[in-house]
């Protein structure tokens, strides 16, 4: 896989990667296309065999927002939360195609941004994760609090699958979400994210 940034020509591809991904919840072609005009170091695409099997934006900013992504992103445009001299990258969107491997597109999605935010001085990556194993985990439990959830399992690892993948990426838990996002699975909520450079 080779990650490159976005091109306009791109745009299109990334849509269909975004509606493969998230149906009804994607990304507009225009939003995709403002996401790079705001900031077009934050958008990429990731590439296997010639073919863009993935997609990501990020925004800089100087806070972490406890409420929701839409509060966090300018519900996902970017145009005013984005602040070009910030020192936290905040992983907006990342999309794959089905069957391509999802940990590897976002491996390489991370790996690229952590040598350009963090090796270019920001003093952390950080991602909102959705926790698609919440509802599951949590309909036929008396004490389904977020926080039980999100502590450890015990294999030691998160017991969320999507934040088991940003842990294994270098992420640690800095706090819970509720209503974060509006993902049926993860029961609307989710967990702020976050990696320093080594």
């Amino acid at each position: 896989m080779k990650v490159r940034p976005l091109e306009p020509q791109d745009v299109c591809l990334a849509a269909e990667v975004e509606q493969v991904a998230w149906g009804d919840a994607a990304a507009s072609m225009e939003t995709i296309a403002g996401r790079a005009r705001v900031f077009a170091p934050g958008s990429i695409v990731v590439e296997q065999d010639g073919r863009v099997v993935g997609y990501a934006a990020a925004q800089l900013t100087d806070h972490l927002s406890t409420l929701s992504w839409a509060d966090q992103t300018d519900e996902g445009r970017i145009a005013r939360t984005h602040i070009p001299d910030g020192k936290l990258a905040y992983g907006v969107s990342m999309s794959a195609r089905p069957g391509v491997g999802g940990a590897g597109v976002a491996a390489e999605v991370v790996g690229y941004y952590a040598k350009l935010f963090l090796g270019g001085g920001c003093r952390a990556l950080c991602v909102g994760s959705r926790l698609p194993g919440y509802r599951r985990w949590a309909q036929d439990r008396t004490d389904a609090a977020l926080g039980t959830y999100l502590s450890r399992g015990e294999s030691g690892e998160p017991r969320d699958p999507e934040m088991r993948l940003y842990a294994r990426l270098g992420f640690r838990l800095l706090w819970e979400m509720p209503g974060y996002y509006p993902d049926p699975e993860s029961g609307g909520h989710g967990a702020m994210m976050v990696r320093t450079a080594a």
